[in-house]
């Protein structure tokens, strides 16, 4: 049988379908397929957006590698939050293709009135954002609207090739790693990237950075007097790809100072804790997850440097 090939790929443009063709497509629980279309969705419907990527496969917070089916991401759509008491996860926000439509290069130039795509999804019946005294949105859901997915399986990596979502090069230096990972825990060492340190009571710095200002990311010496054994400052993790970062140069982004926890649905608390500009997860350490969510980096990872010259 001949497999049918995807019905969008990335650079493509497609756009957002009405509020009520999109209605149309949920259960009575906002979702399709189990994901939620969030009330922070509407203001997109009627808009035309590039798909940044397929999502085949993406990893899920306490489950892993999952996998999902007929369901996009598209570049500039990320959560704001603003109707989940202001969470700063910033996430990409996943798309089922029934919520979209193509667009063929002569309809280019008739889009859609905004005003009117937003006045005409404020009587969409998305999602609610409580569930009891819990919060509720795609990431809290995303591993009951996922399947299962076997850790070895790399067949979907070689697609990812041949849609031009991952480089030959970059599939290469993924197995390797993967490789070389399992290699060093069988030996009872860190995986690669992964700074532990001594700290018994590591601080989180208090430099009070805000939007625009720049910083330089220490490096792995002063890293490690930052975290502890487990190579966490204060639960959060020195993420092993952060690494590729060290001793280089960023603006700040924002401040983040609380997040829906994606396992509980819990609104956490954080302080000295930033995003710096385009920062994000590439998922090299994850087999290609496309969720390319923020890096969060506390304050005493960094340091206050003056703007960098042209």
């Amino acid at each position: 049988m001949t497999k049918t090939p995807p019905k969008y790929l990335r650079g493509q443009i497609v756009e957002v379908k009405s509020a009520a063709e999109i209605a149309a497509t949920l259960d009575a629980d906002g979702a399709l397929d189990g994901l939620p279309f969030m009330p922070e969705m509407a203001a997109f419907c009627g808009r035309r957006l590039t798909v940044h990527s397929r999502v085949d496969r993406t990893c899920v917070e306490g489950h892993g590698l999952r996998r999902l089916r007929e369901t996009l991401l598209l570049e500039d759509t990320r959560c704001d939050g603003a109707l989940h008491d202001g969470c700063q996860r910033n996430c990409l926000i996943f798309w089922k293709e029934a919520w979209l439509k193509p667009v063929s290069d002569a309809s280019l130039e008739a889009a859609r009135d905004a005003g009117a795509a937003v006045a005409e999804a404020a009587g969409l019946v998305a999602a609610p954002v409580m569930r009891g005294d819990l919060y509720h949105c795609q990431s809290t859901v995303l591993a009951e609207a996922s399947d299962r997915l076997p850790r070895w399986n790399i067949v979907g990596l070689f697609g990812d090739v041949a849609r031009g979502e991952l480089s030959p090069a970059g599939l290469v230096a993924m197995l390797a790693r993967t490789v070389v990972n399992r290699a060093r825990r069988l030996a009872g060492l860190p995986e690669v990237g992964l700074i532990l340190g001594e700290a018994r009571a590591p601080k989180r710095g208090k430099l009070k950075l805000a939007p625009g200002e720049w910083v330089r990311i220490k490096t792995a010496a002063e890293i490690r007097k930052t975290v502890g054994p487990d190579g966490r400052n204060r639960g959060l993790t020195f993420e092993p790809e952060m690494a590729a970062y060290l001793g280089k140069r960023y603006q700040v982004d924002f401040p983040v100072e609380k997040i829906i926890h994606e396992e509980t649905g819990k609104m956490i608390q954080l302080s000295s804790t930033v995003a710096l500009k385009d920062l994000y997860c590439s998922g090299a350490c994850v087999k290609n997850c496309p969720r390319a969510n923020p890096l969060y980096w506390r304050e005493a990872w960094l340091e206050r440097v003056e703007p960098a010259t042209v």
